[in-house]
């Protein structure tokens, strides 16, 4: 049965409701009418159903089986190279054109089958026709995968469905960075995947959500690994655009969707900065950034730009060292490690941004509170001489009074991630005094630590039974 002879019935079926309630309001008996023959619906198939399932999954393997012979024809020579790459991607535009014709007949479970096993033939053969048989050029490939998934893209807002979105979107990505490896060029398809990016951007807004939102961020992403792994560098220039344009457009198209905005731009703006800035300049460009993303959670209460000011400041502290640095403090070494200016600035920074902010608040904090370590113990280390026995000890002084320090201010200002941060410094002194002063320290310094570290066990005991000052 068709559509307008579907049509019919359900206009027929509408008379006959119109002249029972007529008949209702004049006061008259009705008559049992029989519902027209017209009416009557075959029983379809469920979509549900094991039946449909089989169907489908049988045709699918009837595709593939398709596409496996062209490609056994082409590998064994019966099918020059060129002939059997346009036959193979002729067979499956085919089945493209035959899941656009069930998307109008409104067999949507059917058209979904088949956009997907005509992908799974049309992606495999852009990457052999490229590496394999040779056929295609690399901007030749990035042409076609970009024109195959903004076909599927198009069909997708065409027919409001969001599997050929996703594989579009996904397709373009895996194949573009398998064949930028393979091929060693980088710039065609990171090119098209800015294209199919931008694409995606805007069907995600009218269309798609956060799915496809999602999976144009992993374009990002990819761009960024897709530069990593080219080793002459010749293409970060093009990628870093890219990642710029990727962060502009997000901020500008989702102003009012602050989650996205805070994840596209991190993403585009910090991957731009790692690839083409100086370290030193790309942590101190992370330190504002955390400030300016405290400050905008402040004042909008948007908690994701405080995940996001949290996100910068540890973006910051592997850039400028921070983390090295203050690793560096307790491990015993005859050379004087120089301190970092951009890690100490950067810990300064994520300071600032912890007192703007009132949400995820303790990693901002553990990142300062590294620095000072850092710092603290590299000084004391520089001028007070002694043997590793007296600098173990003097370490695991200076962390007890930062325990105790940090578990004051909690107690005293309210501040309960500094309590937070107290006990974790605690139990960090605690694997200072077990590694370094039982085995390798004497034992009158083992008392003396054994000693400082029971009296900062005992001290933060008696903070948090204490009263808390009034705010």
């Amino acid at each position: 049965m068709n559509v307008d002879e579907k049509l019919e019935g359900i206009d027929q079926r509408l008379r006959l409701l119109e002249e029972r309630l007529s008949l209702l309001e004049s006061g008259q008996p009705l008559a049992k009418a029989p519902l027209p023959a017209t009416v009557t619906v075959a029983p379809e198939l469920d979509p549900g159903s094991g039946t449909v399932l089989l169907v489908l999954a049988g045709k699918a393997l009837f595709v593939l089986g398709g596409a496996f012979l062209l490609r056994a024809a082409t590998e064994s020579a019966a099918l020059p190279p060129q002939i059997g790459v346009l036959l193979g991607f002729l067979y499956a535009v085919g089945w493209g054109v035959a899941a656009v014709l069930a998307l109008r007949a409104g067999r949507r479970l059917n058209a979904v089958f088949l956009i997907v096993v005509a992908a799974i033939v049309a992606y495999p053969i852009v990457w052999e026709a490229t590496t394999r048989f040779h056929v295609l050029s690399a901007t030749a490939a990035a042409l076609l995968l970009a024109g195959m998934s903004i076909a599927l893209i198009a069909m997708a807002r065409r027919f409001s469905l969001q599997t050929p979105a996703w594989i579009a979107v996904a397709g373009a990505t895996f194949d573009a960075l398998l064949l930028a490896y393979a091929t060693k060029e980088v710039i065609p398809f990171a090119l098209e995947l800015t294209v199919v990016g931008i694409v995606a951007f805007l069907l995600a807004m009218s269309y798609a959500g956060w799915l496809l939102a999602i999976e144009s961020d992993l374009v990002a992403i990819f761009l960024i690994i897709a530069a990593v792994i080219d080793e002459s560098k010749d293409s970060r220039s093009p990628i870093v655009i890219s990642l710029l344009l990727f962060a502009a457009l997000w901020m500008i198209v989702t102003a009012r969707v602050p989650a996205q905005v805070a994840v596209a731009s991190l993403i585009g703006l910090a991957g731009a900065a790692a690839l083409v800035l100086p370290a030193s300049s790309a942590a101190i460009l992370g330190g504002v950034a955390a400030v300016v993303a405290a400050e905008i959670a402040r004042h909008t209460s948007w908690r994701v730009f405080a995940l996001q000011s949290t996100a910068w400041g540890v973006f910051a502290g592997v850039a400028g060292g921070l983390f090295m640095y203050t690793a560096s403090a307790f491990v015993e070494g005859d050379v004087i490690v120089a301190t970092p200016l951009p890690a100490l600035m950067t810990a300064a920074l994520c300071l600032a941004a912890f007192f703007r902010l009132n949400f995820a608040r303790l990693p901002l904090l553990a990142i300062a509170a590294c620095g000072a370590a850092g710092l603290t113990i590299h000084t004391a280390m520089t001028i007070i001489s002694g043997s590793a026995a007296t600098h173990a000890l003097l370490r695991t002084a200076i962390l007890v009074v930062m325990s105790l320090a940090l578990a004051s201010i909690g107690r005293v200002w309210r501040v309960p991630e500094a309590s937070q941060l107290g006990a974790v410094t605690l139990v960090l002194t605690a694997v200072q005094v077990i590694v370094q002063e039982l085995l390798t320290g004497r034992a009158g310094i083992m008392f003396v630590a054994l000693a400082i570290y029971g009296s900062a066990m005992l001290g933060i005991a008696r903070l948090r039974r204490a009263p808390a000052a009034s705010a």
